[in-house]
């Protein structure tokens, strides 16, 4: 599968994995980050906005600078956000949309998936980063955090371990 079929792929896998869950599985905490699935869930449609504008910033102007210091999702952020309570679906189909659309923008522009764009972040110098490297690392933060839902929730149907 392509990076961009894959990314694309995110939104319904994500979706799944919360679909029908009750206001107190979503409340669950646990996995790498110690979130709730609510907030795991809404970290990666955020984490997913933001690669978003990077790539259309790669590929409406190749080689730009993309200043993402500002983002430092912890638990003071998910608070401040409100992602403890608020609810999904607007989020999630956000998250189809804005995927179908950038997806679109891709593959309907040459040689997007080798434009670069330079990250401003923590780092002391900016990182270069094609459209393809940036889809291939947001499906690896995608499926470490599925992970993590997965698990809060097995952890929870098999109950606390003795």
């Amino acid at each position: 599968m392509s990076p961009l079929d894959a990314w694309v792929s995110i939104p319904r896998k994500l979706r799944r994995a919360v679909s029908g869950l009750p206001a107190r599985q979503l409340a669950l905490r646990g996995g790498s980050e110690g979130w709730t699935v609510r907030q795991y869930a809404h970290h990666l449609v955020e984490a997913n906005l933001v690669a978003s504008t990077i790539i259309v910033a790669a590929v409406g102007k190749p080689g730009c600078r993309f200043d993402w210091s500002w983002l430092y999702p912890d638990e003071g952020w998910m608070k401040r956000m409100g992602y403890d309570a608020a609810p999904l679906e607007p989020a999630l189909g956000l998250f189809e949309a804005l995927c179908g659309h950038v997806a679109r923008v891709v593959r309907n522009a040459p040689g997007a998936m080798s434009r670069r764009v330079r990250l401003q972040g923590t780092a002391a110098r900016p990182l270069r980063r094609t459209v393809r490297q940036i889809l291939e690392e947001e499906c690896e933060h995608a499926r470490h955090h599925l992970r993590d839902i997965s698990k809060v929730l097995r952890t929870a149907r098999s109950g606390p371990r003795r």
